[in-house]
């Protein structure tokens, strides 16, 4: 227990002007055993002592105890910024099964057909965002909206070029689902591990003569045919009502070749939108099958696919995964003139 939570149960236990008996036999230590004198003389003098002969039931003790650590659970989110009303944080994980299912390009499969496991991602998913817009769908939601995870991560950054280094590098990918409303679903990436931190051009110089780093570079400075061809995606499907199994299968898709992909950057990201309504058999799909999503769980895989020897192996850009996002989930955000004092029209 943190001691954020130990100085809110103190100051319960002294409310309204009074301290509570600690319970002897129900609380946590006693039923583990692990009391000793040192724990009942100085350091739970505020649980021991007993004022207007009334103490607390040993089942109300254990329901504060319980209440004041999730309470601390909570306080962790709000440090790291999420608004009161993001209902997608309980919808997504960065942590996937990736490397126990997936095969990736092995080194010479451009000459054996041959795959592997593959490594760990290079980039690990930091936030997912979920929201609704009923006056259409917003493409670069990252940039665009202010209440994206993004645009509240510059806000709350101080001056990068203070420090002399270049801000971190997000990668973003958005399902933009047909409506109305029209639903966005974010896909945040920023660089892992030993890049933790670092810009884009941080990340290409450490990884210049890598595999991965090779194939990087000439996905982002391509133009559109080049990115079209190369941008990979598979999604497995880890629980699922039959009908949706039947319908997305666990294959690698070069979105580019059934899905308008747009593009967008600046210095410190670079978004990529899928446009689900622009395949009318996807949409088809998405409108009878939506409800379908609120049962399902499913890990999101996304590459860059290698075209040439020094790319290989594949690596994994990143993963993530999705858990039964609902109709309540969406974030519903009004319309952009609405939120810079507009009127409309």
């Amino acid at each position: 227990m943190g001691p954020q939570v130990q100085e809110k149960l103190r100051y319960l236990f002294r409310g309204k002007g009074r301290c509570f008996a600690r319970p002897e036999v129900h609380s946590p230590r006693a039923r583990d055993g692990n009391d000793s004198p040192s724990d009942t003389n100085d350091t739970d003098t505020d649980y021991d002592t007993a004022s207007e002969g009334q103490g607390y039931e040993s089942d109300e003790f254990d329901r504060l105890l319980t209440r004041l650590q999730s309470l601390e659970a909570e306080e962790h989110l709000v440090m790291n910024a999420d608004p009161p009303d993001d209902a997608a944080s309980k919808h997504w994980s960065a942590e996937c099964e990736v490397q126990d299912w997936l095969k990736v390009r092995g080194p010479n499969y451009l000459r054996d057909r041959r795959k592997q496991a593959p490594a760990p991602a290079v980039m690990e998913c930091v936030k997912v965002d979920v929201f609704s817009f009923d006056d259409g769908p917003c493409t670069n939601v990252a940039n665009a909206r202010p209440e994206s995870w993004l645009n509240r991560q510059r806000a709350a950054r101080t001056d990068a070029s203070a420090s002399g280094r270049d801000e971190p590098w997000t990668f973003v990918f958005q399902f933009m689902n047909p409506g109305p409303p029209h639903v966005s679903i974010a896909l945040y990436f920023r660089p892992a591990g030993r890049h933790a931190g670092r810009s884009l051009r941080e990340l290409l110089d450490a990884e210049e003569e890598s595999p991965f780093g090779r194939a990087l570079a000439r996905f982002v400075r391509g133009d559109r045919k080049e990115r079209d061809a190369r941008f990979k995606m598979v999604i497995a499907l880890m629980e699922a009502p039959w009908a949706l199994r039947q319908t997305v299968p666990r294959r690698p898709v070069i979105l580019g070749k059934k899905f308008a992909l747009s593009y967008h950057e600046g210095d410190d990201y670079f978004a990529i939108d899928l446009d689900l309504s622009s395949s009318k058999f996807a949409e088809r799909v998405y409108r009878s099958l939506k409800w379908c999503s609120k049962h399902s769980v499913e890990e999101i895989v996304l590459m860059i696919e290698p075209h040439e020897d020094d790319e290989l192996p594949e690596a994994v850009l990143g993963a993530a995964r999705l858990s039964k996002v609902g109709d309540e989930t969406p974030r519903r955000l009004p319309p952009l003139t609405m939120t810079r004092g507009g009127g409309g029209g």
